[in-house]
């Protein structure tokens, strides 16, 4: 039979007080995770998507090892001890300082004491003596991990390991600066063993709205930018054979888009079109494909780069357009005019590519008439057409 720790309180009494306790453990983790997350805001920029849900296990395996110690006060530590000493070689490797880690632990145990203290507390059989114990008891477990943790972070392979880490972080921040500078670029690439390529991409993304993220399967060239308030990855040579297709399989759940290629002194500008073609996906503007490629949306990228320019364009071009029809009629006819400009008004092939009757087309055109005159069919205005109703069709959502 075990050895209770809980030597007063009967084997019924113990598994009462405990089945109290599990049923509190999911409200704990949360409360835990949120105060800790918004008191060392470090723990929500993880470099690694796979440690994404790291804060979580490991609040959760703390207060599940201590209800293990209240069944069996001589319950084995081992798995307990490695598990926590992993925690330590991750923490490492994000660059989260040892002190960082004690304070956070700390700040978790607080929390998990005080709720589970008072669950404990409502049973009536515990009195100050078994109270008593328990507090013991808390402090030996909390040392006890808090010493795996800190043997984690000590060790030289998890150090090693996260001083890797930390240079390719820096390096990620020299290349996405608004001022990049060759020569610490080149260093610091160097100090990364992170060969300079020919041309990069910038890949902008956008986590998914809560925690666990998605863990991601990137090769080892590719930096990863997660530590950033917008975080980003720097894919080389992003033109090779499999490249976007690897993107795709890696970063599923999250919301991305790859922009252009660029030389190492532009990853700045890349990565500024990706964040610009990320919020026009995330707002219907783009096609929401998984990941969105720049280089598929260039024409409407440019046009979209000025909004106000864009949106001036569109009130000159389509006035008589969009001032003398309803909202959904009016996208009809600008769909149909749009068709016309790309078929060079021939109404059969602009009804193909509608999937619609050429006669309707016909019909339609007769409005466009009507309502531009001459300026329909003069070549000097089709450019600027075909520029404003692209922009107007693409930042007007259908009714």
């Amino acid at each position: 039979m075990r050895d209770r720790l809980l030597q007063e309180l009967s084997e019924d009494e113990t598994a009462e007080i405990v089945a109290l306790l599990r049923a509190e453990v999911p409200g704990t983790i949360r409360e835990a995770v949120r105060e800790i997350e918004d008191e060392f805001p470090q723990y929500t920029r993880l470099q690694d998507p796979a440690h994404a849900d790291f804060l979580e296990r490991t609040v959760e395996r703390s207060i599940a090892g201590f209800l293990e110690l209240l069944l069996d006060q001589h319950a084995s530590f081992d798995a307990a001890t490695s598990f926590f000493q992993r925690v330590g070689v991750i923490e490492t490797e994000e660059g989260l300082s040892e002190e960082v880690s004690q304070a956070a632990f700390r700040l978790g145990a607080a929390v998990s004491i005080r709720r589970l203290t008072a669950v404990a507390e409502s049973h009536p059989s515990v009195t100050v003596t078994v109270m008593g114990q328990v507090a013991a008891a808390v402090l030996d477990y909390l040392n006890t991990i808090a010493a795996a943790v800190s043997e984690g972070h000590t060790d030289a392979s998890a150090r090693a390991t996260g001083d890797m880490r930390l240079r390719r972080g820096r390096l990620v921040d020299l290349l996405v600066a608004a001022e990049p500078q060759p020569d610490l670029i080149k260093q610091a690439a160097d100090e990364a063993a992170w060969p300079l390529p020919q041309t990069v991409a910038a890949v902008a993304l956008r986590r998914p709205s809560r925690p666990p993220w998605p863990g991601t399967a990137l090769p080892p060239e590719v930096l990863v930018g997660l530590h950033l308030d917008e975080p980003c990855l720097i894919v080389p040579d992003p033109e090779g054979p499999g490249r976007h297709r690897m993107l795709r399989a890696s970063l599923r759940e999250w919301r991305a888009a790859i922009g252009p290629p660029v030389a190492t002194t532009d990853v700045v500008r890349s990565l500024g079109l990706a964040r610009q073609a990320l919020d026009l996906a995330d707002g219907g503007v783009l096609p929401a494909g998984n990941p969105v490629v720049v280089t598929d949306h260039l024409p409407l990228l440019i046009l979209l780069r000025d909004r106000f320019l864009t949106e001036t364009m569109v009130s000159r071009a389509l006035a008589p357009l969009l001032e003398s029809s309803r909202p959904r009629h009016a996208r009809r006819l600008a769909e149909t005019f749009l068709a016309a400009l790309d078929h060079g008004f021939n109404a059969t092939a602009a009804a193909d590519s509608m999937h619609i009757h050429a006669q309707t087309v016909r019909y339609r055109l007769r409005q466009l008439e009507a309502l531009f005159g001459d300026d329909l069919h003069d070549p000097a205005r089709h450019l600027e057409f075909h520029m404003a109703l692209r922009a107007w069709l693409a930042i007007t959502p259908p009714d």
